[in-house]
């Protein structure tokens, strides 16, 4: 049987901001569902790169130097940036 997984459901038991929350795992990864409200502070990750795909709305993540409102690719671990809803 394929185990399947609705992220309309998952986004729905999901009630705070900014408080990722993980539903699922695939190749070693952690796949993560979070809620945006306002702005995010500044941060980067040591050890990762992170991926976002927007599920409703839009978002736009502000890094020193540019805004990226169209995302496409994956944000390298070293990049600082703050993400926020549109």
């Amino acid at each position: 049987m394929i185990n399947k997984a609705s992220f309309n459901e998952k986004f729905a038991a999901i009630h705070e901001h900014w408080r990722p929350k993980i539903v699922a795992q695939l190749n070693g990864q952690e796949v993560k569902l979070v809620k945006f409200c306002g702005v995010f502070p500044w941060h980067h990750h040591e050890h990762e790169d992170e991926m976002f795909l927007v599920w409703r709305g839009q978002m736009t993540i502000e890094f020193r130097d540019q805004r990226v409102t169209e995302m496409g690719e994956r944000l390298r671990n070293w990049i600082e940036g703050r993400p926020m809803p549109e």
